[in-house]
């Protein structure tokens, strides 16, 4: 029998409200969880086909969501597997991808663009990420990869002379 502490409510009664209360904020709390999504990115050299290692105190890749750079930017970071990684809300349909440090203090260049300096930074959709996986374009050599779903695979190289220079 349960202990009446006023007319209406009970503590049988308030446990079952209590119960509720929590299953749903447990509830709301995994469906936000479950509109996170995660890309694989993998950095790959463009001579040797060999994985990019992230450098000692690596900050990440800057990420650019939706092609709007009023949005504030994501970072993927290096996950315990040693590669990036990076998680992306729902509303998120396109990233567009800055490189990250490399030996000496210079950023990698990607392989997928124009030689020197690309006008416009190639954007890459969140679904073909996620659905087939993406090997961005690998101008720099004949070497290719194939991507998993949820992957994007990168050719990468160091900078020459030129690229150093500041702007």
């Amino acid at each position: 029998m349960a202990l009446k502490i006023s007319g209406r409510f009970s503590i049988g009664r308030g446990l079952r409200l209590a119960f509720a209360l929590i299953w749903i904020g447990m509830a709301c709390c995994s469906l936000s969880a479950q509109n996170e999504r995660t890309i694989i990115i993998r950095l790959l050299d463009s001579q040797s086909g060999q994985a990019i290692v992230p450098v000692a105190g690596d900050n990440g890749i800057s990420v650019t969501v939706n092609e709007d750079a009023t949005i504030p930017r994501l970072t993927a970071r290096v996950n315990k597997d040693g590669v990036w990684e990076l998680k992306v809300g729902s509303g998120v349909e396109k990233v567009q991808f800055d490189t990250p440090a490399g030996p000496g203090g210079y950023g990698y260049v990607f392989c997928d663009g124009s030689k020197f300096r690309p006008a416009t930074i190639p954007s890459y959709s969140v679904a073909e990420i996620l659905s087939p996986g993406v090997e961005a374009a690998n101008k720099c050599s004949k070497r290719f990869a194939q991507a998993h779903a949820g992957e994007i695979v990168f050719f990468v190289r160091r900078p020459n002379w030129r690229e150093k220079l500041p702007m």
